[in-house]
């Protein structure tokens, strides 16, 4: 058959414009970034905590991209401040989905901003990571499917403290703590836990609840002082750390058992009067392992790079750089799946496992609830950043099986673990 020779180049002048527009399109699509959303309080009286969290998702992105991205894409980190309050940080999170186009959204502070969050990522199908809000429903009564939980529920972090002090001398324990939702978890979780694994001789010898920010923990003090305590329990955070300082300016000489007692922010309040306390959480600067001892010297670096204006106390990982494998986690689970849609990385991370800074984590499948090690730390002088804070924080760290801080599914009161 005879072609004329204007049509072959005509058909050729086609197919090279059409190649022209795919070659264009295709790169176009294939550098689009995978969107991460934080939807944290950047102003206000939490500003502090909020940058500490937002500089931590910075270098996990970096660290990320660095290494070549996901699924031969960049990550992209929006952050948007939700000044701690569940219906900005429902607004913010729509915006990021509908106009930044968030894969993710991600919160650190505040449990109540959790559970609204949750919902949001279910009812716009992304992924809702719960970096570090507490409450037990979270993973639990209110559990969404596409929610999961990088950090330990309020039932496991009361469980260290109680697998902790159950194994010590101290024979008399009493619980202080703030009158809200929040303190009452703390106490009922460490006291469920502790009533199974202490000894015959151990005893809670009293409880009590004070309001937020209490100005005066005299009558607080007083009521435990007559009962004698070897250790208090307390949850406290912020200006309710006060309790400490009060409680010692009034001659209490127990040993304070409390969360969030390895964050700069806030020992740079307690200081001296928290000597001798002990701290419970996921992760603690003060682990000796290489993976962490690494991270913190590839972090220091990176912030002062990123960051040179941040105060010394940002030099020195608190709890909050288990957001950094949090987010490191969830990029498996990205990679795993092949995909940024939610119900395959849902899929790809049930059950899934993760080499943490203090050792294996396992995503449990029922309740996308961290299954991890907990660290005990004593607050103490000698520790491995004095040359950097002027403050005490934890020295002496112990690493708590995750087995003996589980919380056993069928107690969880989430209906996919029964």
């Amino acid at each position: 058959m005879k072609i004329r020779k204007g049509v072959v180049i005509a058909v050729i002048g086609v197919a090279f414009v059409l190649s022209t527009i795919l070659c264009a399109a295709g790169p176009a699509r294939a550098e689009k970034p995978i969107v991460f959303a934080l939807v944290e309080p950047l102003s206000g009286p939490f500003k502090d905590s909020g940058l500490e969290v937002s500089a931590y998702l910075e270098y996990a992105v970096d660290q990320i991209n660095e290494k070549g991205g996901l699924l031969g894409r960049q990550v992209e980190l929006v952050e948007l401040d939700n000044q701690m309050k569940p219906d900005i940080a429902v607004r913010m999170a729509r915006k990021a989905i509908l106009e930044d186009g968030a894969a993710v959204i991600m919160n650190h502070n505040g449990s109540a901003v959790g559970l609204a969050l949750s919902k949001v990522a279910k009812e716009m199908n992304v992924i809702y990571v719960d970096l570090h809000a507490a409450a037990d429903e979270i993973t639990g009564s209110e559990f969404q499917t596409n929610t999961f939980r990088t950090c330990l529920s309020t039932s496991m972090h009361s469980g260290i403290l109680a697998q902790y002090f159950a194994q010590s001398p101290y024979k008399r324990f009493y619980l202080i703590n703030e009158d809200y939702a929040f303190g009452h978890a703390v106490s009922d979780a460490f006291k469920k836990v502790f009533l199974k694994v202490k000894k015959a001789d151990q005893q809670i010898v009293g409880e009590d609840f004070h309001p937020l920010a209490t100005k005066d923990f005299g009558p607080y003090i007083t009521k435990a002082l007559a009962a004698k305590p070897d250790v208090i329990i307390t949850g406290n955070f912020g200006p309710d750390l006060a309790l400490i300082n009060q409680g010692r300016d009034l001659g209490l000489k127990a040993v304070i058992g409390a969360y969030y007692l390895d964050v700069p922010i806030f020992m740079n309040q307690v200081r001296d009067a928290a000597l001798g306390s002990v701290t419970a959480e996921i992760y603690m600067a003060a682990l000796k392992t290489k993976k962490n001892l690494d991270f913190i010297k590839s972090y220091q670096a990176w912030l002062k790079k990123r960051h040179p204006d941040r105060p010394p106390h940002f030099l020195v990982p608190s709890s909050a750089a288990a957001d950094a494998e949090g987010v490191s986690f969830l990029a498996e689970a990205i990679k795993k799946a092949g995909s940024i849609d939610a119900d395959k990385v849902v899929q790809a991370w049930e059950g899934m496992s993760f080499e943490g800074l203090a050792g294996k984590m396992t995503m449990r499948a029922c309740d996308h609830q961290i299954q991890a090690p907990g660290v005990v730390g004593m607050i103490q002088k000698d520790h491995a950043f004095r040359n950097i804070l002027d403050f005490p924080l934890p020295g002496t760290v112990v690493v708590i099986p995750a087995v003996q801080i589980a919380v056993p599914p069928e107690e969880t009161g989430n209906p996919r673990c029964k």
